[in-house]
């Protein structure tokens, strides 16, 4: 008799462990087909070169030259968001689902059958997903080497690439036509390998402007009346030839380049001329090299080191 219960007690706990696995099942099942499919949808409206799947090669979608590509570069260029075909061949499904397909606005700024307007190219509203790897190093030493082949061309070594935007700025690359005159074919990385500058970044980024720049008076073209500022451009700029990424650079410029000139004895005594002024009026704004925004600022201690004086505060000015 005591068997008989012990046996019935065990096949009921079986019975009801079944169920409970039965019923978990049933709530699984019910978990994968309508929520699951919710919560780890894609976000078709966003595309990201990290995607696996998304990494073949360059040329898988986009095709050079594109349409119109003579009115950004001079050289067969890619101007242009890939053409359909290259969306359709793997995302067919979500490129035909309703009116107006989220995948659309990756390019279209109407997501709309009506309306083929794109958005411009690049995007500036998206973020940068790729850093560029540019060794200024190497192009010193191979640039150089070629001004001393073609000594009449009188150029210096950085304004192959960096031409004057004003008198007083240089104008950085916009685009791949200042590369392309060496990489179009015969250098490496020539045109068609994209990866050779273009690394793909950890997380998508937005890039700053430019390096800021606290001596915004400076002429590089020249030197104002007395044409003084002829020097090779890293006789001032004395790191940059160490820099391998554009993401990131600084004014690399010392103050004694500029102190060289502007703080000697027997020369000229500017530096000195305005830490002077500030001793006389602690409201002086420094206007010789900055503008009002860093001039009015305290003389950081290198100014004082040049001029061989001891670091004040204007706020312990008397």
């Amino acid at each position: 008799m005591y068997c008989g219960r012990e046996a019935y007690a065990k096949l009921c706990r079986r019975l009801t462990l079944m169920t409970r696995i039965k019923t978990f099942s049933w709530i699984l099942c019910l978990f994968l087909i309508c929520v699951y499919p919710r919560l780890s949808a894609a976000d078709y409206s966003k595309f990201s070169h990290a995607t696996p799947k998304h990494q073949a090669a360059c040329n898988t979608c986009h095709k050079p030259p594109t349409k119109d590509w003579t009115k950004v570069s001079s050289f067969p260029d890619i101007a242009d968001y890939p053409d359909h075909d290259a969306c359709v061949s793997c995302h067919r499904p979500q490129f035909f689902k309703g009116a107006k397909p989220p995948i659309c606005s990756v390019c279209h700024s109407k997501t709309s059958p009506r309306d083929d307007v794109r958005f411009a190219f690049r995007n500036p509203a998206t973020k940068l997903q790729f850093n560029i790897e540019f060794p200024h190093d190497k192009h010193q030493d191979v640039i150089a080497q070629l001004r001393f082949a073609h000594r009449p061309q009188g150029y210096y070594n950085c304004t192959i690439c960096h031409e004057s935007r004003t008198p007083t700025f240089k104008a950085a690359p916009k685009n791949h036509a200042s590369c392309f005159n060496c990489h179009w074919k015969s250098q490496e990385p020539v045109a068609a390998n994209c990866n050779g500058c273009h690394k793909l970044a950890p997380t998508p980024f937005v890039l700053t402007d430019s390096p800021k720049r606290i001596s915004s008076k400076f002429i590089h073209e020249g030197g104002g009346e007395k044409k003084q500022h002829i020097a090779e451009c890293t006789t001032c700029h004395i790191n940059i030839t160490k820099a391998a990424s554009l993401r990131g650079l600084k004014p690399d410029v010392p103050i004694t380049a500029c102190t060289e000139c502007h703080n000697k004895d027997g020369l000229r005594q500017d530096l000195s001329k305005e830490l002077l002024a500030i001793d006389k009026n602690r409201a002086f704004v420094c206007v010789y090299c900055h503008e009002t925004s860093v001039g009015s600022l305290d003389p950081p201690g290198s100014h004082y080191r040049i001029a061989e004086r001891p670091p004040l505060k204007r706020k312990d000015i008397k």
